[in-house]
């Protein structure tokens, strides 16, 4: 195995800072003019201006002269500029974009406000007090404005403008009410439904009340936020406060013996300002005979210490609905109790295999052909079993060190085994039957690897800088996590414990002297590693017209998820290290969000490659795509390990991992912020978690032409599933897809 070409620092392994050298912004004439609807300027129109990226910013101040201007000499960076002028609306710019080479002007063209005051009451129209209110205009150039009513009820809006707006208004104990207005109104007076209660007793079958009972609460018809209400106990009840009007679906989970459980739903109606009361569970209902059965292979062998379960009818729709599970004898045998009458659906663990049974059926028994099996023993050097270990990560405890995992995905399957004290093993398996049975697993010690590292002039690098082993199948992988690490000491030298005996590479890097991979031979204890000065990508981020971008977060990504980060500065600039003479994408990965509205405008950007020479400075520049159509694409479900990638062009799906892999890596990434930009929905509101693998997908500002969407999961080799789309049209294109392991996904192994 040769030298590798180009490599660099893991996703998975830390790397040792240096400071970069920050260059002080260089400051410009920023130009700020006010007039009114008609035209005309405004002078002594005070305004702030603010860094939007600082945490906590110091405003800078102006006042408009007699001719409606003002100049301020303001270093470079991103800013926010505010103004509230007495008798205008407020005016608001988030995207003031300022650069040496690009000062700004800023147009505040301002519009005449009125107060605007109301009342808020209930049903009995008593006053309601201490109300939450928020003005959200339908101008981007205005601000939301925020109140709170009084004791007595009335509420008044300061410098509120014309042209459309939402008005949001919230009160603990009441349904929160959005209305939309063309114009500011007069002589306001809102009415807030008060919410109801709904007070739930779960009944066990004998009829007796269950204690603190196991209930869910799913609201059927839309309300302002799923699970806001109080949920309380009052002796045998479960009290829900504050639900809003409307439809909800009651399910009560209930276990009958050790392992069984039933369910049961009811839909309900809740009232305002009504109290509604409940009762659900399972008197009566009743329950048939014990589902025997025995378990067989392909082979016509019992299968034994297999989980089996058996359902009848559906948790989440019918009425009532009961599981039960067990696992299987030495014979294959099993007999699962206490299911209600009707038909059952059997599931067995092992290869995700069903199988339906008509409401009559006593007997199960039941012949499957699994997806493949493997089966072994885990022994030390001594040949005693170990009594803990883990198998393609998934935790064993036996006292004869027994394993057995069903194969899923494709093969030829990498296995790694672990155990603590002992050096990883990797097994590649690949079945010939339906149960395989490995000989057994004899784990290592592993070897000790020491070593040194030194600058490319043989001068001891800087200290403390990180060192990753990492297995060469692992290398492509976008879920890395087969990496062992260490630290090197001031004078270069490091230790690596429990190193397997097989082919892998030993990573270095240090962001002043650069980076090293080279393969570790099966037999080598003893390594010297050279840096080799890396690439640095320096670039700018700039908008469409050439401002600068501050703020910007960035990443290269290399060969083996290998890469560096960085964030855009002042003027838009960004440094990016990687390997010496690597092959890399830069991506932008998401751009400053801020909970206040309005957002700055979304921008979009594709990945770019690039190529450099070892201690080559390459010049890299990102400029937002501009395009009319975007794509939104759902999961059924979220998922760590999913991934999901658009491409240009018809695209089809590659032969291989490694190659899915680098087309992986070239690929636009979904957007981090959602695709429904709402005026009234405060990013704090947003319960979203943005991770690998979110259930919804954005893809914006795209030309029209043809793309092509990959599905991706990397669990047990590479599941991919491919979409084409031809955007003739502009707008948004929306559609599902399916899991990734689901039938119809093209396999490719590690």
């Amino acid at each position: 195995m040769g030298m590798l070409a180009c490599a660099g620092p893991s996703t998975q392994v830390p790397r040792s800072e240096a400071t970069r050298a920050e260059p002080v912004p260089t400051a410009a004439m920023l130009t700020v003019l006010a007039k009114d609807a008609g035209g005309r300027p405004l002078p002594d129109i005070g305004f702030q201006l603010r860094r939007a990226v600082a945490e906590r910013p110091e405003g800078l101040w102006g006042t408009t002269d007699a001719h409606g201007r003002s100049q301020l000499r303001v270093p470079s960076g991103w800013y926010v500029l505010t103004a509230q002028p007495s008798g205008y609306q407020a005016f608001v710019d988030p995207d003031v974009r300022h650069g040496s080479e690009h000062p700004q002007t800023v147009t505040m063209t301002l519009q005449p406000a009125v107060a605007v005051a109301g009342l808020v009451v209930d049903g009995a129209r008593k006053p309601i007090p201490d109300v939450s209110l928020s003005w959200i205009p339908a101008d981007e150039t205005a601000p939301r404005l925020d109140v709170v009513g009084n004791p007595d009820g009335h509420f008044l809006f300061e410098g509120m403008g014309p042209g459309r707006g939402v008005l949001l208004v919230r009160r603990r104990g009441y349904s929160d009410e959005r209305r939309v207005f063309d114009a500011p109104p007069a002589d306001l007076t809102l009415v807030l439904r008060e919410q109801g209660t709904l007070r739930v007793r779960g009944l066990l079958p004998d009829g007796s009340l269950k204690r603190a009972p196991e209930l869910e609460l799913k609201a059927l018809d839309p309300v302002s936020k799923q699970g806001a209400w109080i949920d309380a106990s009052d002796k045998d009840a479960r009290v829900y406060r504050g639900v809003e009007a409307g439809r909800y679906r009651v399910t009560f989970v209930h276990p009958v013996g050790e392992f069984s459980k039933w369910t049961t739903n009811s839909e309900v109606t809740v009232e305002v300002g009504r109290t509604r009361d409940l009762d659900i569970g399972f008197k009566g209902l009743p329950e048939r005979a014990p589902l025997r059965g025995r378990l067989v292979g392909g082979d016509g062998r019992p299968l034994s210490d297999v989980g089996i379960g058996a359902i009848s009818g559906d948790a989440t729709q019918d009425a009532f609905a009961s599981e039960a599970w067990g696992r299987t004898d030495a014979d294959g045998r099993f007999a699962l109790e206490h299911l209600l009458e009707g038909p059952l659906r059997v599931e067995v663990n092992a290869g995700n295999a069903k199988v339906e049974l008509d409401a009559g059926a006593k007997d199960a028994s039941l012949r499957f052909d699994f997806r493949p099996t493997v089966e072994g023993r885990v022994v030390g050097p001594d040949g005693k079993p170990l009594r803990r270990f883990s198998v393609d990560w998934r935790t064993f405890e036996n006292p004869e060190g027994r394993y057995e995992i069903a194969l899923e995905g494709t093969w030829p399957r990498t296995l790694p085994f672990k155990a603590e004290g002992f050096a990883t093993t990797h097994i590649t398996v690949t079945p010939s039957a339906e149960r395989t049975l490995l000989p057994d697993i004899v784990m290592d010690e592993g070897r000790t690897v020491r070593g040194r590292i030194v600058r490319e002039d043989g001068k001891t690098a800087t200290p403390l800088i990180p060192v990753a082993l990492i297995a060469l199948w692992d290398m492509e992988a976008f879920l890395a996590g087969s990496t062992i690490t260490t630290m090197a000491d001031a004078d270069g030298r490091f230790v690596l414990e429990h190193v397997p005996r097989e082919s892998m590479i030993l990573h270095a890097s240090n962001d002043l002297s650069g980076t090293v991979s080279r393969p570790l031979g099966v037999e080598e204890d003893a390594v010297s590693l050279r840096l080799v000065p890396d690439t640095t990508a320096v670039g700018t981020v700039a908008d469409e017209t050439g401002r600068p971008l501050e703020g910007v977060r960035l990443r290269s990504w290399c060969k083996g998820s290998f890469g560096g980060s960085d964030e855009s500065d002042a003027e838009g600039r960004f440094s990016l290290s990687s390997p010496g003479g690597c092959e890399c994408v830069v991506k932008v990965t998401q751009t400053e969000r801020r909970a206040d509205w309005p957002l700055p405008p979304r921008r979009s950007f594709w990945p770019l490659r690039f190529k450099g020479r070892p201690g080559e400075t390459v010049p890299v520049h990102l400029r937002p795509r501009t395009g009319p159509a975007s794509v939104h694409v759902s999961f059924p479900e979220a998922g760590e390990w999913r991934r999901v990638v658009l491409v240009q062009g018809d695209v089809p799906v590659p032969s291989t991992a490694e190659a899915m892999n680098r087309l992986v890596l070239d690929a636009v990434d979904p957007e981090a912020e959602s695709a429904e930009r709402r005026p009234e929905r405060r990013m704090d509101d947003d319960d979203s978690i943005i991770y690998s693998g979110m259930r919804d997908n954005h893809f914006s500002s795209l030309p029209l032409g043809r793309y092509t969407v990959f599905v991706v999961e990397d669990r047990m080799g590479l599941a991919v599933r491919r979409y084409p789309l031809n955007l003739t049209s502009p707008g948004v294109h929306a559609f599902e897809v399916k899991r990734p392991f689901d039938e119809g996904a093209v396999y490719l192994s590690p």
